[in-house]
């Protein structure tokens, strides 16, 4: 079995990354998407760039954390009055009021993106392993970012999922998180507790996808994200020894998006 393990939203804050980067070195991370916009990203660079050969760096397309990198008065649909993304939450709330069902406009949506991919390359000096879209999506986003994907020859991770599993980035859910997301439902949703109870069904499979929020809790993330405990309970759980020790002892294969990539041209 091949378990392709991904960790959101590097960069969402510093602690956060540091989580990431803790699961790299003594866990299982092997795939990481990073936020642009923020104002540490270069700070946040610099703490992963050692580890950019055991693992896939990505971009995790973000119109709903942090101040845009595109001025704010050019994407007006994306932003509140003091020049932050509006939250994912406020964002549903407004399609909901909208006869379109969808209040954004898709040219400031193609704008943000393409800036926060420069600067990925700009920062990175190479193009992202792959391009994955944060927290608020909806259908023409989408459209979006596979333009984008297609444009700057990037993997997107929606199209990699509809080819090994069947479903698209709006069909996955994330099984081991207990819903809604308060306090008590993160601290008892276990990664490391699903994985080994399903540890003989996944095995039967030839590729496993978990992607989750791993990484440590900060004063900023408090402030930015409603998923605070389930990133700790996360990283637990693809540092756990138990866990670490069935991936050894059945052969499985941490892979990372570039080798399925390199395995489908190689077809």
């Amino acid at each position: 079995m091949k378990l392709l393990i991904q960790a959101d939203d590097y960069g969402i804050t510093r602690a956060v990354s540091r989580g990431i980067i803790f699961g790299i070195h003594h866990g299982l991370i092997r795939n990481t998407g990073i936020f642009t916009n923020m104002e540490w990203t270069e700070e946040c660079l610099d703490m992963i760039k050692p580890y950019l050969d055991q693992i896939d760096l990505g971009i995790d397309l973000n119109i709903s954390t942090g101040k845009p990198i595109s001025p704010a008065n050019k994407i007006p649909t994306l932003v509140d009055q003091q020049g932050f993304f509006l939250t994912s939450w406020e964002s549903r709330k407004r399609d909901e009021a909208c006869e379109k069902k969808n209040h954004t406009s898709m040219e400031e949506v193609y704008q943000e993106f393409e800036a926060q991919i420069e600067r990925f390359i700009e920062l990175v000096g190479k193009k992202p392993d792959y391009i994955h879209g944060h927290a608020y999506t909806t259908e023409e986003i989408c459209k979006v970012q596979r333009l984008l994907s297609r444009k700057y020859g990037i993997p997107y991770t929606s199209d990699i999922w509809k080819k090994l599993f069947g479903f698209d980035v709006s069909g996955y859910r994330i099984p081991w998180y207990i819903k809604p997301a308060t306090l008590d439902n993160q601290i008892n949703s276990s990664l490391s507790q699903y994985l080994l109870s399903h540890k003989n069904e996944l095995l039967k499979k030839d590729y496993c996808l978990v992607v989750g929020h791993m990484g440590y809790v900060d004063d900023e993330l408090l402030k930015l994200s409603s998923y605070h405990l389930y990133r700790i309970k996360d990283l637990e759980g693809i540092t756990n020894l138990e866990v670490i020790d069935w991936v050894k002892e059945s052969n499985v294969s941490l892979i990372r998006y570039s080798e399925i990539c390199n395995n489908e041209k190689g077809r």
